[in-house]
């Protein structure tokens, strides 16, 4: 049997041969390689939602923290748009957090998951006046959910950081907590308080730039403070979404320091990573 194609087909069809071939090989497997790769006690993967939105998968749960929903892209970049699929996360016991309201930080359509997945918590770092059940956690407080210990701080601008203990990891996500400029007290007080809760840190995330996508000193400065109060085995820089090129950036910068910390970046969303031995051990 042969197929003709109309002359207004062909135009379709050479776009989406088109997109398909533009796609790299990583973003064609990587959900699947997320999906099905064992993890075992005290390691991770890690993928990069965009901005400050983060995804890890460690040996009996699926974290998210602070997921935007992406706007769409150009054909040629359709790799970028789901970087977090609901069928990854159905059957697994799956925390979101969002550190506070701010729309570069929180997508309302996180509590549409709960229609997918039965086990999901919702840890959030302020009060939202929404119908849906969530867990809230004020600045310092901690709290055991589904077998994770939480902690938290006090944001510089809004809402909290959470420092979570799962699977043998300790991780932080610091939300909208950076040194902004002035008086560094409120900043450095938060970072000491976690300093003293936990001895050791697996894996930091630290906002680097405004949120118009703008380094300052005194931001640098505060990411330094941090790293050199916490140790973190692993620190990745976040919240420059469309700006991912600042990370490498700072990362080269952080070199010349000689940190005992291992400063990781993406410069893609979707970009994942291994966590293993106390170090990213590759990245896809």
């Amino acid at each position: 049997m042969s197929i003709r194609l109309n002359h207004t087909i062909y135009p379709l069809v050479f776009v989406i041969i088109t997109t398909l071939l533009n796609l790299p090989a990583h973003a064609i497997n990587k959900r699947i390689r997320f999906l099905e790769k064992d993890v075992e006690e005290k390691q991770a993967i890690i993928r990069y939602l965009g901005h400050s939105g983060w995804a890890l998968k460690t040996k009996n749960h699926f974290l998210v923290f602070d997921y935007v929903e992406s706007e769409r892209k150009a054909p040629g970049e359709s790799h970028h748009n789901e970087v977090l699929s609901l069928s990854e996360l159905k059957g697994k016991k799956v925390s979101v957090f969002v550190s506070h309201e701010h729309s570069d930080h929180y997508s309302p359509a996180i509590f549409n998951w709960r229609k997918v997945i039965e086990n999901i918590n919702y840890v959030l770092g302020w009060k939202p006046d929404i119908e849906h059940s969530y867990v809230y956690m004020a600045p310092r407080e901690k709290k055991s959910i589904d077998d994770l210990e939480i902690l938290t701080i006090k944001s510089t601008d809004a809402g909290v950081g959470f420092l979570v203990k799962v699977d043998g990891l300790v991780i932080f996500h610091g939300g909208d907590h950076a040194y902004w400029g002035g008086s560094m007290n409120s900043f450095a007080e938060e970072i000491n308080y976690l300093a003293k809760a936990e001895n050791e840190f697996d894996i930091v995330f630290l906002a680097l730039t405004t949120g118009t996508g703008q380094r300052n000193e005194s931001i640098t400065k505060g990411i330094f403070y941090a790293i050199e109060k916490l140790q973190p085995k692993v620190m990745f820089p976040m919240h420059a979404g469309g700006r991912e090129y600042l990370y490498r950036e700072f990362a080269r910068e952080v070199q010349k320091k000689k940190f005992r910390t291992k400063v990781c970046y993406s410069l893609g969303r979707g970009d994942e990573f291994i966590y293993r031995n106390g170090e990213i051990e590759e990245r896809k």
